[in-house]
């Protein structure tokens, strides 16, 4: 049974789900790698969750884990780190596109944690998809590829979300995949075979769903 030891989550800096997903991996040897320089308070966030959504600051987070800053994902110092660090599996917990370079700096990989069940809905509008067609809002823990949500699947969990209100249904995504979060990299920690066995997707079942477009938004907010 091979054991995972090294962690890191990789995130941009004061990133809402690294946040979040931090939050409940305090306690775990886990280190992180925040990219570029961004305000504690997104405002993207703000007005997708009404507010509502207020993840731990970052600042209280750097209490519990080891944090290394970066300028961008192309940083000279930050490819040294990863030659020099070896981890073993990296967390995603919010940055632009990884590419191939850095992916490959992980023994097992990166794991990346999609709010839609893959691969059938693919893309930033997932969850809004899936509550539309009356489905499941699942989360996908899946590797990441250089292609947009296409990497093995790991394992999936139906997310348990507050329906009250679009603004609610938005902000409890994200608390709500970091205990899926906690509960995987506890199971990998142990044993990788989920990631050893971790399933080819079906490129035929395959849907990337655009953004779903702010008058569907808009109406969404309204009659939720």
């Amino acid at each position: 049974m091979k054991r995972i030891k090294k962690i890191i989550l990789i995130m941009n800096d004061n990133s809402y789900p690294g946040r979040e997903y931090l939050s409940k991996l305090i306690g775990y040897n886990i280190e992180v790698i925040c990219i570029g320089s961004f305000p504690k308070i997104s405002l993207l966030e703000n007005d997708r969750c009404g507010g509502f959504w207020s993840p731990k600051e970052q600042s209280f987070l750097q209490n519990y884990f080891k944090f290394f800053f970066y300028k961008s994902l192309e940083s000279k110092d930050f490819i040294n780190h990863l030659k020099q660090k070896k981890y073993c599996i990296g967390i995603q917990g919010g940055t632009g596109i990884l590419k191939k370079n850095i992916i490959d700096f992980f023994k097992f990989g990166i794991i990346n944690f999609h709010p839609g069940d893959l691969p059938f809905y693919r893309g930033c509008s997932a969850p809004e998809y899936q509550y539309i067609e009356n489905k499941k809002i699942i989360c996908t823990a899946h590797l990441i590829n250089e292609k947009i949500d296409s990497g093995n699947i790991i394992e999936k969990r139906t997310l348990n979300l507050d329906y009250s209100s679009y603004f609610n249904f938005r902000a409890s995504i994200y608390p709500e995949i970091s205990f899926f979060v906690r509960d995987l990299i506890s199971k990998l920690m142990n044993d990788v075979s989920s990631i050893e066995n971790s399933i080819i997707q079906n490129e035929n079942e395959a849907k990337y769903r655009k953004y779903i477009g702010d008058d569907v938004i808009l109406k969404l907010k309204k009659n939720f």
